[in-house]
């Protein structure tokens, strides 16, 4: 009998620790996406034709793929420079930024990070670069 009550609280301790920590993430997590908004490929292009928005276009992507079609006005600094040194990114702070990537993979490590800096006005694109094209929309291209 002292070994089914022993089980029993073995069980219980984790399944209320196990609770615990899902509340505390679910909270952080929360908490940590209030700074960023996620926009359609649709919503990008209408506000980047509002010339009274000042939006930061961050392209996150290598520079070869940036080269080979990009959101015309966005700027260039791969996720991985960015994540060396992430002071490249401090004359944007109090700028609206919209960072993306090729699919969203690197831009959501870029954005994780922006968000830890206190980085508040950060847009997401859903679907990134593949949406964009994928809608049509227009891309600049840099010939060497």
């Amino acid at each position: 009998m002292k070994c089914t009550g022993c089980i029993s609280i073995i069980l219980i301790a984790p399944n209320k620790v196990m609770k615990r920590l899902f509340l505390v993430l679910t909270l952080s997590l929360s908490l940590n996406s209030l700074s960023t908004e996620l926009w359609t490929v649709n919503e990008l292009k209408d506000s980047i034709s509002d010339t009274e928005r000042d939006l930061v276009l961050l392209d996150v992507r290598t520079q070869s793929e940036y080269d080979s079609g990009h959101i015309k006005n966005a700027i260039n600094i791969s996720h991985e420079k960015i994540l060396e040194t992430p002071e490249l990114l401090a004359e944007y702070k109090d700028n609206q930024i919209v960072v993306f990537c090729r699919s969203g993979v690197r831009a959501g490590k870029v954005i994780q990070l922006l968000e830890s800096l206190g980085f508040d006005d950060i847009i997401d694109i859903d679907g990134d670069m593949l949406a964009w094209s994928e809608a049509g929309y227009s891309v600049e291209i840099i010939n060497e």
